[in-house]
């Protein structure tokens, strides 16, 4: 019997596709499930991010608006140039039109907020429908094909204590908390003013946006203040100090920033402390000192402000301004001493 070769060549892709058919099929159902699942957490959490972004900006732009007419004298006198009573724009309390404009941003920021927690709601539901079909060891496995979203276990345990993978707990963590602290500080970045607009209106609520506390002092020459701050391990921290007009448009005062440790005498050490042009020009010609670090470990710091004394410089009113992660404003411990904490 003679076979031609292209009628076997037929014969054999015929064979060849009636027996892939159920291994692709197979692989193919296993496969769906996951991207289904991946592309749904995806879509959402790019959606959800966005609302979180837009409606951060819209808040803290409604709080700076407010200020910025405050500074610019819009509500009567500015603080910044004159005596009480004046508009203070870290005090909502100082000037009654200027308390008016801040409620209206409060409602703004209400509105918001519960615009965010729909939005939430919304994208957990839609992700819950496209991934609900998941084992445990699909989504969270590290060790067979899937999602792998136990790599997220150390930073969803830092958020929620016995924090285990599953699907539940995963939107608790990675669709919730996590992704709205994550696109809250991008509104932050996008809003310079943002944590000090949230401080100023003591907004609980958009946590993921570092605030800004600015407090107001005075240096005689020669002493210093000491100011603590709590913190926890990790957490960033920016601090400056800002000189006021002590003599017209001049400062009288030359600060000198240190950031201590929690016994109230070491220098936290790999601090750079870094020189820039101060907001009021001071008499000896001086800059001003600022730094950025994180927290070396969990626990109370100091900031030790010192008026420097040099020629054409003694002492003066200053702003101590600090952006932190955490919910602790500074403290001032220790007024106008000859020393640091003992």
């Amino acid at each position: 019997m003679i076979v031609r070769t292209g009628v076997l060549m037929v014969a054999l892709s015929v064979v060849a596709l009636g027996a892939m058919p159920q291994s692709a099929s197979s692989d193919i159902s296993e496969i769906k499930p996951l991207l289904r699942c991946q592309k749904r957490i995806a879509q959402q959490g790019a959606r959800f991010a966005t609302k979180v972004i837009k409606s951060t900006l819209k808040c803290t732009s409604e709080i700076v608006e407010c200020q910025v007419n405050c500074d610019e004298g819009v509500y009567g006198p500015s603080c910044i140039d004159n005596p009480p009573p004046c508009c203070d724009s870290d005090d909502r309390f100082s000037n009654s039109a200027f308390e008016e404009c801040m409620d209206d941003a409060d409602a703004v920021c209400a509105k918001e907020d519960g615009k965010i927690n729909s939005a939430e709601l919304r994208k957990r539901d839609s992700i819950f429908d496209g991934c609900e079909d998941l084992s445990d060891e699909q989504l969270c496995g590290a060790d067979t094909p899937g999602l792998n979203f136990v790599t997220m276990n150390a930073g969803c345990e830092d958020l929620i204590p016995g924090y285990t993978c599953n699907l539940l707990n995963m939107l608790d963590c990675v669709g919730g908390p996590l992704e709205q602290d994550l696109a809250e500080k991008i509104g932050g970045l996008l809003g310079p003013r943002a944590g000090e607009a949230l401080k100023a209106a003591n907004i609980g609520t958009f946590g993921g946006i570092p605030r800004t506390y600015k407090m107001k002092e005075t240096l005689t020459a020669g002493k210093v203040d000491i100011w603590s701050i709590d913190g926890t391990a990790d957490d960033e921290i920016r601090v400056r100090v800002r000189t006021g007009k002590d003599l017209g448009a001049q400062s009288t005062l030359n600060p000198v920033l240190t950031y201590v440790s929690n016994d109230g005498t070491t220098a936290v050490a790999n601090t750079n402390v870094i020189s820039v042009p101060c907001s009021t020009p001071n008499t000896c010609g001086q800059d001003c000192p600022m730094f950025k670090r994180r927290f070396p470990f969990s626990g109370t710091f100091y900031l030790q402000v010192e008026a420097a004394t040099l020629a054409g410089c003694s002492g003066g009113g200053y702003q101590l301004v600090v952006t932190t992660e955490g919910t602790s404003a500074p403290v001032l411990v220790a007024d106008d001493v000859t020393s640091p904490l003992p």
